[in-house]
């Protein structure tokens, strides 16, 4: 019969498996950067103004506003909001900035994409709820 011969088999592999050394344990890993809250008025606000507000002002008849975090929280597209705090990939605003410059729909439309810096900002503004000081408007006016 093999019902022996294959018990006797598994037994010999299990004694010599518990002779071996246990593997030693494995810490999960460690970041060596704390990454502080994004500080809306010292690193959103700048861009916003520079690469958004000469279109997006809160006077124009072409586009919608983002002069204010309630105005850019009502605006959507055909498909999907512009601005889903804490969820960027479902935001069409972070998401027409990382679009090649070729497309239509790129952001800023001067052509001048967002640095990396500037796009890391955004995302990680967007992904921690995007969250905006209360009464604070943005300064540019309409061209």
């Amino acid at each position: 019969m093999k019902t022996p011969f294959l018990l006797a088999t598994l037994a010999v592999c299990l004694s010599s498996c518990a002779v071996q050394k246990p593997l030693p344990s494995v810490d999960p890993p460690t970041y060596a950067v704390d990454l502080e809250p994004i500080d809306f008025q010292r690193q959103i606000q700048p861009i916003l103004e520079a690469q958004c507000l000469h279109c997006h002002h809160a006077n124009s008849e072409v586009a919608f506003s983002m002069a204010t975090r309630e105005s850019i929280l009502a605006a959507t597209t055909p498909r999907r909001p512009i601005l889903v705090p804490g969820k960027a990939e479902k935001s069409t605003f972070f998401l027409v900035t990382q679009l090649p410059d070729y497309f239509v729909e790129a952001m800023p439309a001067d052509g001048h994409q967002l640095t990396e810096e500037q796009s890391t900002l955004v995302y990680r503004w967007i992904m921690e709820g995007a969250p905006w000081p209360d009464g604070v408007r943005l300064g540019a006016s309409s061209p």
